[in-house]
């Protein structure tokens, strides 16, 4: 048995063409749908992933630009470039980049994001009404993974097993609320969780989001199952998942690669909640 791949880059492709011509009506209109990222650092990973958010915006006719702050920016500085970006009528989607900087907590900082332009749902009003199931946007990459499911053979997903593996109130939670609202049966694992490999096990779809490499392995699973990695690690030079993939693909009917699964979509995902912000805001202008 070797499972079928869940291609990201397709899924990708798909969303990026309806959005470059929702995008483009938009601009006849005389609007520019806009993003604006907020980079507080000098990490590697997130210059790499800003980088990518400019070239996804080029891709779907949607500006993206880059506020940087500088490493040593403070809590209050970064208040004030958030408050300044929410009362800007030409920016239409805020994010703000992690990691912040050291002594920079993001809860102290992200109820300055306007929640009508927190297109990656980081402010606590957006994570709240997620959880109510009201959000204006839906975080992205936990989007991303709900596009690949619907993709997958697992769909739909009601009634079946769904292993969440990662607490993190970025991907994790919100993926199992949106696994939830799809009616599956939703378990979270986490580093404190007793005999993770029978737990894992159980579930007829699995969501690796742990952010420790290869730590699901084909032993773990259940054959047939889907499995979704959020994961990305370098390890020894090369971007690796949570699941080792090789084991993982003679057990498991349907798998995501890394990369080429959720990274491509999340982007996009991106770029979608960017552009719904937009036409509400155009809306409501008319």
């Amino acid at each position: 048995m070797s499972a079928a791949i869940i291609d990201g880059r397709a899924a990708a492709a798909e969303l990026r063409a309806g959005l470059f011509s929702r995008a483009t009506r938009q601009r006849e209109a005389g609007v520019v749908p806009r993003l604006v990222v907020v980079l507080a650092g000098d990490d590697e990973a997130s210059l790499a992933y800003v980088r990518s958010l400019v070239g996804t915006g080029k891709q779907t006719a949607i500006d993206v630009d880059v506020a940087t702050l500088g490493t040593d920016a403070s809590e209050e500085a970064l208040r004030a470039e958030l408050e300044r970006l929410g009362h800007d009528r030409t920016v239409h989607g805020v994010m703000l980049q992690q990691p912040l900087p050291s002594g920079v907590a993001l809860r102290n900082v992200a109820e300055s994001i306007a929640a009508d332009k927190d297109v990656d749902c980081s402010s606590p009003v957006n994570q709240g009404r997620l959880a109510f199931g009201g959000a204006a946007f839906v975080p992205a990459t936990p989007a991303a993974v709900m596009v690949l499911l619907e993709r997958s053979p697992a769909w739909p997903l009601r009634g079946k097993a769904c292993i969440v593996i990662g607490r993190s109130s970025v991907v994790g939670v919100p993926v199992a609320l949106l696994a939830m609202r799809a009616d599956a049966t939703v378990t979270i694992a986490h580093s404190k969780t007793l005999d993770l490999p029978a737990t894992v096990r159980r579930a007829d779809v699995v969501v690796a989001a742990a952010g420790v490499p290869r730590m699901v392995t084909g032993e773990m699973l259940r054959a047939g199952c889907t499995v979704i990695d959020v994961g990305t690690t370098v390890v020894d030079g090369k971007l690796v998942g949570d699941v080792d993939f090789e084991s993982a693909r003679t057990v498991a009917a349907a798998i995501t690669p890394v990369p080429g699964g959720v990274g491509p979509v999340t982007n996009a995902a991106l770029m979608q909640n960017v552009l719904t912000a937009c036409e509400r805001l155009t809306d409501g202008l008319r």
